[in-house]
C-alpha cells in the first residue's frame, strides 16, 4: 500500500480577497472515478456514525470544488492544497454558505487504501471526525499512479436573502415596533464598501441606540443585539447587506439595527 497526504486544517471565516477570473481548465470534467468517489463517502459516514456523529450529506458544489482539485492534481502529477495557478480552499469553495471548512487530499492504490490511510493521520482523521461539518464533496481522479483523492468539509449553512435576515432581527426584537427605514441597508452596503462597521452610520433623527456587526450564520444574529435591550426604546429599524470585503472574501450579512427614543 502506499499513500500520499495533506490535510487542510478547519479553515475560519476567510480572510484576503483575491480576484480570478475561472480558466477552461478549471471547468469539472465526466472523467471522474464515481464509484470510488461513493465509497469513500461509505467509508467516511461509516467511521463517523460508530462514533456517534451524524454523517455527512454529499454536496454537489463542495463534490465538484473538490473534482477540479483532483483533475488539476492529477494533472500535475503532485498534490497539495494549492497548486499553481490555484486559488486557496476558502475561494474555492465560494458557492457554498458555510462558516468552517477543512481538505483532505491523497494518492493511494484504490480508494479503501486511501481512507484507511488517511484515518492512520491525525489531522486527516481530525478532518473526517470533525462534528461540526455537516457536508462534503469527495472527487476521485483514477490514473496510472493510482487515484487522486479531494475530501472537501464544510459547516453548510441554509441559504437568506437580506429580507430573511431582517425578519430575523424583528424577530428577536419582538414586541418592538418595527419603522420603516430603507437607507440603513444602503449605509449598511457602505460600511461592507468601506470594510468597516460604524454604528454612527446608524444615527437617524430620534435614534437612541445603534449596532453594526457581520453575520454568517443566523443564529449568531441573537448574542449581537444585546446591545440594544432597552425599556424605553419605542421602536427599531433595521438594514442588511450581503458583500464581500477586503476582510471577508467570502461575502456576509453587515448589519445595522437602530433602536428610537
Amino acid at each position: 500500500m502506499f499513500a500520499q497526504m495533506f490535510a487542510q486544517p478547519p479553515v475560519p471565516s476567510p480572510r484576503h480577497v483575491v480576484r480570478r477570473s475561472v480558466a477552461a481548465q478549471d471547468q469539472p470534467s465526466s472523467d471522474f472515478a464515481t464509484g470510488a468517489e461513493q465509497e469513500i463517502l461509505r467509508l467516511v459516514n461509516r467511521e463517523r456514525q460508530s462514533r456517534g456523529l451524524a454523517p455527512l450529506v454529499s454536496d454537489e458544489r463542495l463534490q465538484q470544488a473538490a473534482r477540479r482539485h483532483s483533475q488539476r492534481m492529477a494533472a500535475a502529477n503532485e498534490i497539495g492544497h494549492q497548486l499553481a495557478g490555484e486559488p486557496e480552499l476558502s475561494l474555492r469553495l465560494r458557492a457554498v454558505r458555510w462558516d468552517a471548512s477543512g481538505e483532505n487530499v491523497a494518492v493511494a492504490g484504490d480508494a479503501e487504501r486511501a481512507h484507511t490511510a488517511l484515518m492512520h493521520s491525525p489531522h486527516h482523521r481530525d478532518n473526517i471526525l470533525d462534528r461540526d461539518y455537516n457536508s462534503v464533496g469527495i472527487g476521485v481522479v483514477s490514473t496510472a499512479r493510482g487515484v487522486f483523492v479531494t475530501q472537501d468539509f464544510a459547516r453548510v449553512l441554509p441559504e437568506a436573502s437580506v429580507e430573511q435576515v431582517e425578519e430575523q432581527v424583528a424577530r428577536n426584537l419582538h414586541p418592538l415596533h418595527r419603522v420603516p427605514a430603507p437607507e440603513l441597508r444602503h449605509r449598511a452596503c457602505e460600511m461592507a464598501a468601506s470594510n468597516r462597521l460604524d454604528p454612527h452610520a446608524g444615527m437617524l433623527p430620534r435614534v437612541e441606540k445603534a449596532v453594526a456587526f457581520t453575520a454568517i450564520d443566523l443564529a449568531e444574529i441573537p448574542q449581537s443585539l444585546r446591545k440594544l435591550q432597552s425599556q424605553s426604546a419605542s421602536g427599531f429599524s433595521v438594514g442588511a447587506c450581503y458583500q464581500s470585503s477586503s476582510t471577508y472574501e467570502n461575502p456576509v450579512f453587515w448589519i445595522l439595527v437602530v433602536t428610537y427614543l
